[in-house]
């Protein structure tokens, strides 16, 4: 009676299973107008969009932006070919752009459930 028991708890949790679980898979970007912010502004250097996230924790990407991205911007003084990117960091366009472009990193972020694992 016991092993009966045991056995159909078994049968239900299995079959049940799929109903839990999160679907996996090729995650579709949410936040695409942040996306072409990422492309136009960082992918020259970090690659294509979804792969820019996962440099850093939600968290992280929060810090790095904070403050009109002033720990982003001491991070790449003094690297080559970064012009375009101080301009832009420092400009009007990225306090407009800003809170997109941050949803978009967050979304791909390391610690996020959207991270690219076949690039």
């Amino acid at each position: 009676m016991a092993a009966k028991l045991i056995l159909t708890l078994i049968l239900t949790l299995t079959l049940m299973l799929p109903l839990w679980a999160k679907p996996r898979g090729k995650h579709v970007v949410q936040e695409k107008v942040g996306q072409q912010y990422y492309l136009n502004a960082c992918g020259g250097c970090h690659g294509p969009g979804k792969l820019g996230g996962n440099m850093a924790t939600q968290a992280e990407w929060k810090a790095l932006l904070a403050d009109h991205a002033k720990e982003l911007i001491e991070l790449h003084e003094g690297e080559a070919d970064v012009t375009a990117l101080m301009r832009y960091l420092k400009s009007p366009r990225f306090e407009k752009e800003h809170d997109r472009l941050l949803k978009f990193l967050q979304e791909f972020a390391n610690d996020s459930e959207s991270i690219p694992t076949c690039y």
